[in-house]
């Protein structure tokens, strides 16, 4: 597979380092990269999300101008991307509480290492591996399987669970709970009845979120903040790796 990683530093030094390790991690991988690098916050913003579609993205919080939590913003807002995996970068330390709402991946100290960076792309490496597992379901005395990175959200009605694909429909009888335990940890449940694929998700409104495909699945209010701690519980388990 081919990734495309960001840099969005305004310090030509860390750029060039990033550029180093980044090519320097995926030497002797099956998976190859493009690495492309902005200045400044402004100049991102021009060409992403029209001419450019990244998979990660190393960003400074301290840009002149538009700074990196306007970026972050930016990307999880205006564009309603969810999927870009943010991996914020700084001399500072104090930005916990100001990036919660990004739903970044994770944050890097200045001055970043080779050895950090490499962990941080294995574990999204991996995160992408899981993604091309298979859930396997059993309708009709028949097992059938599909690619988790291609579900969408499961949504059950009574005793039956409908699983809603990038490429259709699937139904089979079973227990909405009991399959999510089966489930890898990008995948949370919304209300009773739905469980989605937290990396399929287009946008997130205040009652409700907007799937790639463009359906639309209500948000309980039982799991509204247990939404956001499942993203963060997330992204702490990848931190383990």
């Amino acid at each position: 597979m081919r990734y495309r990683i960001g840099i969005c530093d305004d310090e030509n030094s860390t750029c060039s380092e990033l550029e180093i390790y980044i090519a320097e991690c995926f030497k002797g991988k099956s998976d190859s990269v493009d690495v492309l690098v902005w200045n400044s916050a402004e100049s991102f913003i021009e060409d992403v999300p029209e001419k450019i579609n990244l998979d990660v993205l190393f960003l400074d919080i301290e840009l002149p101008g538009k700074n990196g939590i306007d970026v972050g913003y930016y990307i999880r807002e205006s564009m309603s991307d969810v999927g870009m995996h943010i991996i914020y970068i700084s001399s500072k330390t104090s930005y916990a509480l100001e990036l919660f709402d990004v739903h970044p991946y994770n944050f890097l100290v200045k001055p970043v290492s080779r050895e950090k960076v490499c962990c941080e792309i294995e574990k999204l490496l991996q995160l992408d591996r899981q993604d091309r597992r298979f859930f396997t379901y059993s309708f009709n005395k028949n097992q059938y399987k599909v690619l988790l990175g291609n579900i969408l959200y499961f949504m059950s009605d009574k005793h039956n669970i409908n699983i809603v694909c990038t490429d259709g429909r699937k139904e089979y009888v079973g227990k909405l709970k009991l399959e999510l335990t089966k489930l890898p940890a990008n995948f949370a449940m919304i209300n009773r009845s739905v469980v989605v694929n937290l990396r399929h998700i287009k946008e997130f409104l205040p009652e409700e979120l907007i799937m790639d495909n463009g359906d639309v699945v209500v948000i309980s209010k039982n799991y509204k903040e247990t939404l956001n701690m499942k993203m963060l519980e997330m992204q702490m388990e990848w931190n383990k790796v």
